[in-house]
């Protein structure tokens, strides 16, 4: 596997113009069921294999459970900017900064995973009580440089799953 594909297993992303109702509900069925996903995939991890990287220089499996909870809450936040704003700048974050800071090594992984479930019921029920023009609604994503709808937002939020499925290889 190469470098490349450690790093974006499921390819780069890039967002389509539209998305139709059904493919909004499917990615919204995704983010339900994401938090149940990792709990299986790393319930029963040991300390040395929570330390395992999916790419040389990467962060390990305890930092990207950590990563990805607070990176959730982001997505939630500029969903309810987005809801809330026009265009708003969304949220943003120096991610290797947060997943410097003095926690991550020893936050267990259940309670990442606690605060990933309780931020995916949140935004599940947001999403599932917007009309369908509320994915039309906008926010600037500062680090991309562009305007992202929240339907293609909602499409971004899938790769490190990956990550660690490929680390525990």
């Amino acid at each position: 596997m190469t470098l490349e594909q450690r790093q974006y297993p499921i390819g780069k992303w890039t967002p389509k113009r539209s998305y139709s109702a059904k493919e909004i509900e499917r990615n919204i069925g995704i983010i339900e069921k994401y938090p149940a996903k990792y709990k299986r995939l790393t319930k029963k991890l040991s300390d040395e294999e929570l330390n395992k990287t999916y790419r040389e220089g990467a962060w390990n499996i305890r930092q990207l459970l950590t990563h990805i909870s607070d990176m959730h809450i982001m997505h939630y936040a500029r969903f309810k900017q987005a809801l809330s704003e026009e265009n708003p700048v969304g949220f943003i974050a120096n991610i290797n900064a947060w997943n410097a800071t003095a926690e991550i090594l020893s936050t267990p992984p259940v309670d990442a995973l606690l605060l990933l479930e309780a931020t995916h019921k949140r935004w599940v029920l947001l999403m599932r009580n917007m009309s369908e023009s509320d994915f039309d609604k906008t926010f600037f994503h500062a680090l991309r440089q562009l305007n992202l709808t929240l339907a293609q937002a909602l499409s971004m939020a899938k790769h490190h799953f990956e990550h660690i499925r490929i680390a525990l290889q």
